[in-house]
């Protein structure tokens, strides 16, 4: 974990001067998430860019800012003299601690802040980010010798704490120019009398108590710097969201707890107040009074955005789902869900019963709403447009999250009476719905450039115009027939004088009776032909049956049948020749080359993509761009969420199909 951090260090040398050492680095500031006002003054106008060879590529580019320390010493001196009294000895103290720091006798200051800049080093993006923070530091360097503190005014109140504007100052500070980690804190003079409950590795910090008391509670780093303060009175602190940038602290207050905030440098953001307070994300926070009322709060100024809000969760297309506190608003309680932004502004109003994912194409959600007593779906867009009202029984998707499935720009949907349809994009219908779907099952009912839909006791082909092209028969014979064909896909219709006898094996009787050649025979179709390959993924499956469970079972109807899998297995992950993808991994489609790692696969691009495609499409991709190389994607194992993939050569599907019967599974070609 690297908390983003702007530091300040004094050298002796820069890089590539023969004196220049890590070693010899003199922390003196730092500030987590930003780059202080301070930091960029004490820079000035001869601040040059410089290599750093802690990061990649540092050796190489300049991606640091040096200045002289001496400009930066009288800049700071400077700065002193047109700033207001200190007000208390804390600021006393830190006035005075930042002067000795400027102090030494090292020739540079180095601006360390290559964490804050979103770019890698050496581009152009990042030279740019570079070259305008050079330009911001001569500025400020100017507005100080013209005196002009308005534009100075964060620097000139008189408070030189722990500020945004001035950052932490302390020798110690040069920890964060590595990673920070977990340290024997008994060699930690600074816990002497505390005691460590917890090491939080999101917020870099200690969780801390005084020795033999279960509050006040504080969080400080390894290297001593106080993140919470015991000062504060935390009964708690919660680091959950320090990925987001937040800290969560509760102070007792009698029976009734006050919850507050503060980002990674232990700025207070929102006081401690009644009730409970959850993160959403680094711009949100949903605070829930006593009487569980509850309002979303814009972070860090604590805004409220809205209302009533009694639910906020983050979802899987970067936006956030809302629901109202019931109320009697609407028809149907139910019908209370809505969507936001990740800044809080409303995308979808919450009069919905649910909101499907948007597509990353058309950025269009399946919609639902309760209805005299059912749910009917609809379409809406992330303008807040509800494209399609709520009065279809079914909508085309792959799972109850995912957006609307796109075949040829429209999407199949069956209307409140039971008759298919077909939508544009835009919501209207590509035609008046006549005709019930033939079957149940979508992937029957609807084909690439067809439906199949029922009329007057008959199946038929329909155009995506709504047009009756052909007549396929008797539609309960048509349905019988899908059902017998998925049956024998499934492998559960086989005839009972047909039936090949499934056995069982263990690792010793595999290794015992299984014929070597035929195990190298079956390795070579799985690593498209290479011999030598083949008997490293024999001799390794081998290795892994010696090691294996006595009282493992292998099934299969012959012993080289049932070394089938594991050969796969071997052949896949030890070998890089196949791959198993979850059922919901349609986005490791387009790096499958990342996964099964063959030539024929590196150039794959999933072109033809369309919002609400499945694994199953993707697969199809798959296998129409390994046609032209003599290659055929197979499923090894056919499963419902697992697909266990490789790669065959034409040639060798069909004894490889011989072999995989005897397992009692029919592997899937794509």
């Amino acid at each position: 974990m690297i908390i983003f951090t702007s530091v300040l260090f004094s050298s002796d040398a820069l890089p590539g001067d023969a004196t220049f050492h890590l070693d010899a680095l003199q922390g003196l500031a730092e500030w987590r998430r930003d780059i202080p006002l301070l930091f960029k003054l004490l820079m000035g106008p001869d601040a040059k860019p410089c290599h750093w060879p802690v990061y990649d590529f540092g050796e190489d580019g300049c991606c640091v800012l040096a200045a002289p320390l001496a400009q930066a010493r009288e800049t700071w001196q400077q700065l002193t003299a047109m700033m207001e009294r200190p007000r208390d000895a804390a600021a006393i103290v830190a006035r005075s601690a930042i002067s000795s720091l400027l102090a030494g006798s090292e020739q540079w200051l180095v601006l360390d802040c290559v964490q804050l800049i979103p770019h890698d080093v050496g581009t152009p993006q990042y030279d740019a980010a570079l070259q305008q923070l050079r330009v911001e530091a001569a500025q400020l360097h100017a507005a100080l010798v013209a005196g002009q503190r308005s534009v100075l005014a964060p620097l000139l109140d008189g408070a030189t704490g722990s500020t945004p504007a001035f950052g932490y100052w302390s020798a110690s500070a040069s920890a964060q120019l590595f990673d920070i980690e977990e340290l024997e804190t008994d060699s930690l003079p600074f816990m002497a009398n505390l005691t460590v409950q917890a090491w939080h590795d999101d917020a870099l910090c200690y969780e801390v108590t005084p020795t033999g008391q279960a509050q006040p509670v504080g969080l400080v780093t390894p290297y001593g710097r106080w993140i919470i303060p015991l000062t504060l009175g935390a009964a708690a602190v919660d680091a959950h969201d320090a990925q987001h940038g937040w800290l969560t602290l509760t102070v007792s207050d009698g029976d009734a707890p006050r919850t507050g905030l503060a980002d990674l440098n232990g700025m207070l953001v929102l006081p401690p107040a009644a009730g409970a307070l959850y993160i959403v994300n680094a711009h949100l926070a949903l605070q829930v009074d006593a009487s569980g009322a509850g309002r979303l709060l814009h972070l860090p100024d604590g805004a409220v955005l809205h209302e009533n809000v009694e639910h906020v969760s983050a979802r899987d297309d970067g936006y956030i789902d809302f629901e109202h506190e019931r109320n009697n608003e609407h028809n149907d309680e139910r019908n209370r869900c809505g969507v936001l932004d990740v800044t809080g502004k409303v995308v979808l109003q919450p009069c919905y019963s649910s909101v499907q994912d948007f597509g990353k194409k058309n950025r269009i959600a399946i919609v639902s709403q309760r209805i005299d007593g059912r749910f009917l779906f609809g379409l809406a867009n992330t303008d807040g447009v509800l494209l399609a009202p709520c009065q279809y029984s079914e909508i085309d998707c792959a799972t109850t999250s995912s957006p609307p499935r796109v075949r040829k720009k429209l999407i199949y949907a069956v209307d409140a009476a039971g008759r298919v349809c077909l939508l544009r994009q835009d919501g209207q219908q590509a035609f008046v719905p006549r005709y019930a779907p033939a079957h149940h099952l979508r992937g029957v009912v609807i084909q690439d450039d067809f439906l199949y839909v029922a009329s007057e006791g008959m199946a038929w082909r329909m155009d995506f115009a709504g047009q009756l092209i052909e007549q396929v028969g008797r539609l309960e014979q048509f349905k019988a027939d899908v059902t017998a064909e998925l049956s024998a896909a499934m492998g559960l219709s086989r005839p009972a004088d047909d039936r090949i006898e499934i056995n069982a094996y263990t690792p010793a009787q595999l290794l015992e009776q299984a014929d070597s050649g035929e195990l190298h025979a079956m390795a070579n179709m799985l690593v498209l032909g290479d011999s030598d390959l083949a008997a490293s993924c024999v001799r390794l499956m081998q290795e892994e049956l010696e090691q294996d469970d006595p009282e493992e079972q292998y099934e299969g109807a012959t012993p080289e049948a049932a070394c089938l899998f594991s050969l796969w297995s071997t052949a896949a992950h030890a070998l890089g020749f196949g791959t198993t993808l979850d059922w919901k991994a349609v986005d490791e489609i387009e790096h499958i080359g990342a996964h099964i790692d063959v030539p024929a696969l590196q150039d794959f691009r999933w072109h033809d993509r369309e919002d609400g495609d499945r694994m199953e499409e993707g697969l199809r991709a798959i296998g129409r761009h390994l046609a032209p190389h003599g290659l055929q994607l197979v499923n090894v194992m056919s499963g419902d969420d697992t697909f266990y993939l490789g790669l065959l050569r034409d040639g060798d599907v069909a004894a490889f199909e011989r072999v995989a019967e005897g397992t009692g599974r029919a592997p899937q070609r794509y």
